[in-house]
């Protein structure tokens, strides 16, 4: 395979979707979905974290002004609890006698970091000491989490799907066109035109759910992580692509069948947005071993120990889908008929 052939190639798919209006709406749709979510639900981990305080001291003073906690002092210990209780606030500072911190349940992994991190400092300022400082913490109110967080999955699906969806309609566009053919008569081979598609197609997945996760302020922690699970998730549904890609007649086939068939890939998604569904219904479904990392790496703290094992299926789900996505191809490249 020769990189500058496959290079030309991809830029062609680069050109094709910059001048079509429906290409265009595809890869903006997850971010404009996005982007008003946002709007109409509030932005996720750019606000500073709601601290609740009740005592007195040179320790208040310090967390007063610091600049990366919103603080309020309260003049009871009943009245913060129930407000931390409640959701109010994200913690509630207890200074005396011994400094309690409570955690509310619905508060987000970045918010309680900061919060641990910000009131370590403080003591540590206090006391003048440079040791490490620990007071007791609680979780207190119900677990769980916001609509705006519980997007996040969803909208990641769909910024994956894109890039598998763009990479099927450009070869079926190139088929319809008999534009691959006469591509197919120059120097570059069968091999080189998918690789460059497949490798296009996992750019463009990459840079979609990397956005869709900085937009929404899910991209604060175990960054390599989150990106192998983008890489095994985007390369299923690029897989996914090359298969449709071969298979449909048109783009209104293809459409159709992604409307039919799509409920498959984004329920694990509605899994996570809705608890009140079993949890483990989703593990029937290939997109549950891509987005459900995701979603325990930025907002449980989970690490490689903790999902090392759905990295492993969803590699295995990869390689079973690219086998697939192969035997298609070979069938196409030799003139057979596919049947959808």
């Amino acid at each position: 395979m020769k990189f500058s052939r496959m290079f030309s190639m991809a830029k062609k798919d680069v050109v094709i979707i910059t001048r079509s209006s429906f290409f265009l709406y595809m890869v903006a749709m997850p971010i404009v979905m996005s982007l008003v979510l946002t709007a109409v639900l509030g932005s996720v981990g750019t606000a500073r974290p709601t601290l609740a305080v009740y005592g007195e001291g040179e320790l208040i003073s310090i967390l007063e002004e610091e600049p990366s906690l919103n603080v309020t002092i309260f003049s009871s210990e009943e009245s913060l609890r129930e407000a931390v209780l409640e959701g109010e606030y994200d913690g509630g500072l207890l200074v005396s006698p011994t400094p309690k911190l409570l955690i509310s349940g619905k508060s987000l992994l970045n918010e309680r970091v900061t919060i641990g991190a910000t009131l370590a400092n403080a003591f540590r300022e206090v006391s003048g000491k440079e040791e490490t400082i620990l007071f007791e913490t609680k979780v207190i109110g119900t677990e769980g989490y916001p609509w705006k967080v519980r997007f996040v999955p969803f909208l990641t699906i769909i910024a994956v799907l894109v890039a598998g969806m763009i990479i099927s309609a450009s070869l079926i566009e190139e088929r319809e066109k008999k534009t691959l053919n006469a591509v197919l008569v120059t120097p570059i081979t069968p091999l080189e035109v998918i690789t460059a598609k497949a490798l296009f197609g996992l750019f463009l997945g990459l840079i979609l759910g990397t956005i869709i996760l900085v937009l929404n302020g899910a991209l604060t922690s175990g960054f390599l992580l989150i990106m192998l699970f983008l890489i095994l998730g985007t390369t299923f549904t690029v897989a996914l692509g090359l298969m449709a890609g071969v298979v449909m007649d048109n783009i209104t086939d293809l459409i159709t069948r992604i409307k039919i068939f799509g409920l498959i890939l984004y329920f694990p998604a509605f899994v996570i947005m809705f608890p009140q569904i079993p949890q483990w219904l989703g593990k029937f479904f290939p997109t549950y071993y891509f987005i459900d990392p995701i979603f325990s790496i930025t907002q449980k703290g989970a690490g490689w120990s903790d999902v090392w094992w759905k990295a492993v299926v969803l590699l295995a789900c990869d390689v079973v889908v690219l086998a697939l996505a192969a035997k298609v191809l070979k069938k196409r490249m030799l003139g057979k008929k596919i049947k959808a």
